[in-house]
C-alpha cells in the first residue's frame, strides 16, 4: 500500500473524528451511493465525477482495501504503534450506538444470505458499514451495494456494450483489441467471483440495484445528473 493511501486514510479518519466530536450525524436523506460497474463501462469516471459534484468522499478499491489492511494489521503485535493506532481509530470513529447498529446489520446480512464469513469478509463488511454509517460517501465496488442493501443507500450499476468497453480498455491500457477483450473478461469474471464468494449474490441481476445506467448512450456527465436526480 502506497504512502498516499496511508495519507488518505489518515485524513478520512481525522474528518470522521472531528464530526464525532462535533456531534455531526448523517442526514435522514440518502447520502451514500454505491457504484458497481463492468470493466470499461467508465464507472470509475462516473464515481469520481459524482463525488466531486456532491462534495462526498470517494471510496474506491484501493482505499477500501487499505482500510481493510489497516484494520487487519491491528491484530498483529509486530506492527508499529502508529499503524495499530490508525487501525483502531478507524472503527472507533463510530460511537457505541452506531457501532451496535453496524454489528446488527452485518449479523442480519450474514444470516439472510447464509454467509460463512472468514476474517477478510468480516473486516470488509465492518469497513463498508462504517463508511455507510458516516454517510456523504460514494463507494466504488467491493460489494458495497450488497453490504449496504438494508440501509438508506442508492445502489447504482454502470454497464455498457462489450464493443464499447473493449475500446475503453484498449485506450486506457494501450492494448490491442484481443488483449483488451481478454483483460475485460478476466476482470469481470474476478469481480463476479468475488461477489459470489463473499455475498452469495449475482452482480448481473438488475434486482440488486436501484438504478442501472448504460454509458453507451449516456455520457459521464449525464449519468451523474441522473444519479443526483434519483437522490432528490
Amino acid at each position: 500500500m502506497t504512502r498516499s493511501i496511508h495519507k488518505m486514510i489518515d485524513e478520512q479518519i481525522k474528518r470522521w473524528e472531528m464530526q464525532k466530536k462535533q456531534g455531526v450525524s448523517p442526514v435522514d436523506t440518502c447520502n451514500v451511493i454505491t457504484i458497481s460497474r463492468q470493466r470499461g463501462s467508465r464507472g470509475h469516471e462516473v464515481a469520481e465525477a459524482l463525488a466531486k459534484a456532491l462534495g462526498f468522499d470517494l471510496f474506491d478499491y484501493e482505499i477500501v482495501e487499505g482500510m481493510i489492511k489497516e484494520t487487519k494489521d491491528s491484530s498483529d503485535r509486530s506492527k508499529t504503534l502508529v499503524e495499530t493506532d490508525r487501525a483502531k481509530t478507524l472503527l472507533d470513529t463510530l460511537d457505541e450506538k452506531k457501532m451496535n447498529i453496524v454489528d446488527d446489520l452485518i449479523a442480519a446480512l450474514v444470516h439472510k444470505h447464509h454467509l460463512w464469513p472468514d476474517e477478510y469478509s468480516k473486516i470488509l463488511l465492518r469497513v463498508l458499514n462504517t463508511i455507510g454509517s458516516h454517510g456523504n460517501a460514494v463507494i466504488l465496488g467491493r460489494g458495497g451495494n450488497f453490504a449496504l442493501k438494508d440501509t438508506n443507500a442508492l445502489r447504482v450499476r454502470i454497464v455498457a456494450p462489450d464493443d464499447m468497453r473493449c475500446k475503453v480498455v484498449q485506450k486506457d491500457k494501450g492494448l490491442n483489441a484481443d488483449d483488451a477483450k481478454k483483460l475485460m473478461v478476466s476482470i469481470d469474471a474476478n469481480r463476479m467471483a468475488f461477489i459470489r464468494r463473499y455475498f452469495n449474490a449475482d452482480t448481473q441481476d438488475p434486482a440488486n440495484y436501484d438504478l442501472v445506467l448504460n454509458t453507451d448512450k449516456i455520457s459521464v456527465e449525464k449519468a451523474v445528473s441522473i444519479i443526483q436526480a434519483a437522490l432528490a
